[in-house]
């Protein structure tokens, strides 16, 4: 796996590899964090969230000492389907009335190779939180065409939670207890003017 910390050892290889972490706003518009879960033994449904931000800060002398901060909105969640849409967001569910948040603060980086890690934090859902751990690689690092040429840094992210692990514990014998998360993020480096 190609990861965030393979994105780093790019970075290290790089004239100005002595410097301060580089911060990476993550860009919304371009980064999408997808949900699988089991439904009725049939298939997996999937959702999306496509409001999400956050920042990956990018250390380039010690790449195990990088990290990530990120959030997404319940309310944003989309399955293809209105009706059930309205259903994950109510309180048995997502409850994004008092719970507008999944969060993850990320407290270890474990580099596997160039460019991959785990990287492990604290992942809160429905006010409750617990260590995860995620499978980042890192897919290219370089300038954006499409942004004018500023830096960009992208990555997939993959891995998965127990929903019962955070009090979601609504029609456990019709929808599965683990869910497939997968992350496709686009982030871009924040230069001391922005």
């Amino acid at each position: 796996m190609r990861t965030a910390l393979g994105l780093l050892a790019c970075i290290l290889a790089a004239p100005s590899a002595l410097a301060d972490p580089v911060a990476y706003e993550i860009d919304p518009g371009h980064t999408h964090v997808l949900f699988a879960v089991e439904r009725f033994g049939f298939a997996d449904t999937i959702g999306i969230f496509p409001d999400s931000e956050g920042v990956i800060r990018l250390d380039r002398e010690d790449p195990a000492a990088s990290s990530v901060s990120a959030r997404v909105r319940t309310a944003s969640v989309w399955t293809g389907l209105d009706a059930r849409d309205n259903a994950v967001r109510g309180s048995s569910w997502l409850d994004i009335a008092t719970h507008g948040e999944i969060v993850f603060e990320s407290t270890q980086v474990e580099l596997l190779d160039d460019v991959s890690a785990r990287v492990t934090g604290n992942f809160t859902l429905l006010g409750v939180t617990r260590e995860e751990t995620f499978d980042v690689t890192l897919n290219r690092i370089g300038p954006d065409v499409s942004r004018g040429g500023r830096e960009g840094a992208g990555f997939s992210i993959t891995g998965e939670i127990s929903r019962s692990d955070y009090g979601l514990d609504t029609a456990m014998n019709l929808v599965g207890d683990r869910v497939g998360i997968r992350i496709e993020v686009l982030a871009h480096r924040v230069d001391a003017q922005d």
